[in-house]
């Protein structure tokens, strides 16, 4: 054992070492409360985040903490409360992201937590999604704030459904129906030009990619089709703030599909608006025979895109039977494309429904040249073709088919 350690730790030290004991032993407890100050601060690294919180109404509770990523939802940590609903827990945070704190009651909230931050959390835990305060995180308040006016409509609805279900079996429902119905659509529109509104205001904000996204109960608020200039502004904005965060990477990707969506359906629509000549269709039919939809030409054409595995097809071929029924003899035709990869089954299919209008196959599906040039992306899809073969009306309603039938043959 080295001659310091001797001195250090055995009594038997002569008297012209003890200074040097005594001198170490203090230097060694200094080092020990510098360590304990140290750890009492629970100062914050550059890759984690403090979270501490206290639910009122929560006794000794699971506190479970899970990553929202774009295609999943992994458990990150938990932590318990103490009797007086108090927690604290360390995470680590490499980059900004999206989290959520759940209680075992389902009550939950999220978070956009980064790296660095030492965060607050206060609230109800029984009514913890409606009544939670944050500080510590700029984009975490944002989003709080967001659920306070969410709540608010939700709790209108709430209300109105209530008035649904009491009053469904009143002689005077179907002239109250309309009213609610009119009142949810106020409420909904609302929350869509506060959703709108949000987003414009902290168009920087990480918050505003949850909030876009976001439904209002059952149905989704906006889209980049019904909004497409947000979306690309927001998509812009957080790229230039954070181009390699993988939320805003997984939001640009989309947003880069959906710019060249959009480029493809402005070429299509170029030659597939009404008035343009319907593009050229050569399919084989049930006996192997090709049939070109140029051949049907001096007939009024409904071009119809299906399929027999898909319900809402099916139910398209019952509707349209009784309408070829009509027509057919005064020069109204159906050139039906399926899209199936079974022709057994594609056969079975349009004999069980009695669909006895030209039929013709697609195996190549939903990526066939002929679905890219109609731009197919759903079926059914219909495209009402003149006795002069051109382009009169895209999805027309049966109303409308109808309507368009008597007018055009």
């Amino acid at each position: 054992m080295p001659a310091i350690m001797k001195h250090w730790f055995f009594p038997d030290i002569c008297a012209s070492s003890r200074f040097k004991y005594m001198h170490y032993k203090i230097y060694f407890f200094i080092l020990i409360l510098s360590f304990s100050a140290l750890q009492g601060c629970h100062s914050v690294s550059g890759d984690s985040v403090i979270i501490r919180g206290t639910l009122t109404n929560t006794a000794v509770e699971p506190l479970y903490v899970y990553q929202l990523l774009p295609a999943s939802k992994p458990l990150v940590d938990s932590v318990f409360t103490d009797g007086s609903g108090k927690f604290s827990i360390t995470l680590p945070v490499k980059q900004p992201g999206f989290y959520t704190l759940k209680l075992r009651n389902g009550q939950e909230i999220t978070l956009v937590l980064a790296p660095n931050q030492n965060i607050t959390i206060t609230g109800d835990g029984p009514n913890l999604r409606k009544n939670y305060r944050v500080e510590g995180s700029d984009d975490s308040k944002l989003y709080a704030e967001y659920q306070r006016f969410t709540n608010a409509n939700l709790n209108e609805v709430d209300s109105l459904s209530k008035v649904f279900a009491d009053n469904r079996e009143n002689k005077d429902f179907a002239q109250l129906k309309p009213r609610l119905d009119e009142a949810y659509l106020k409420i909904f529109n609302r929350q869509k030009e506060s959703v709108a509104g949000f987003v414009k205001q902290n168009i920087n904000s990480l918050a505003s990619l949850l909030v876009i996204a976001e439904n209002f109960g059952p149905n989704p608020v906006l889209s980049e089709e019904t909004h497409p200039e947000l979306f690309l502004q927001l998509d812009s904005s957080l790229f230039h703030r954070y181009p390699e965060n993988y939320l805003v990477n997984d939001f640009h990707l989309r947003m880069l599909g959906f710019k060249a969506d959009q480029a493809d359906l402005e070429a299509h629509n170029a030659i597939l608006k009404p008035g343009m000549p319907a593009p050229e269709i050569n399919l084989p039919n049930a006996s192997g025979n090709e049939i070109k939809l140029s051949s049907l030409k001096g007939k009024l054409t409904l071009v119809y895109f299906w399929s027999s595995w898909n319900a809402l097809c099916r139910q398209t071929n019952l509707k349209l039977a009784p309408i070829y029924s009509r027509n057919h003899d005064r020069g109204f035709e159906i050139f039906a494309v399926s899209v199936d990869s079974d022709a057994d089954l594609w056969k079975r299919a349009y004999m069980l429904d009695k669909a006895y209008w030209t039929q013709v196959i697609d195996t190549s599906g939903l990526k066939s040249e002929y679905c890219r040039t109609y731009m197919v992306k759903s079926l059914p899809k219909m495209m009402l073709i003149g006795k002069d073969g051109r382009i009169l009306a895209h999805n027309p309603s049966f109303g409308e088919l109808e309507e368009m039938i008597r007018k055009n043959i």
